[in-house]
């Protein structure tokens, strides 16, 4: 389990805090959590999308030589088996 350390402080309108506190008590949850699960999923989870496709890119740009499934899958196996 995270062990958290570290303190962000924001200041929300009161239509803000009051639909977060709403959404909050919905979800049965602090809204401490609903901020950390939206910081999550906005800024951390789109990084990790964004740095996977930037690897894919770098990827396909090397124009290996690729054969097809089939004889890929040869390869592999023989040279696993060697």
């Amino acid at each position: 389990m995270a062990v958290f350390t570290e303190r962000v402080q924001t200041v929300l309108t009161k239509g803000q805090y009051d639909a977060l506190s709403r959404l909050a008590r919905e979800e049965d949850k602090p809204v401490s959590v609903l901020v950390r699960e939206a910081v999550e999923k906005v800024y951390f989870v789109e990084a990790e999308r964004k740095r996977r496709q930037e690897a894919l890119a770098a990827l396909l740009s090397l124009d290996a030589p690729v054969a097809d499934w089939e004889q890929m899958e040869d390869e592999i196996v023989n040279g696993a088996l060697e």
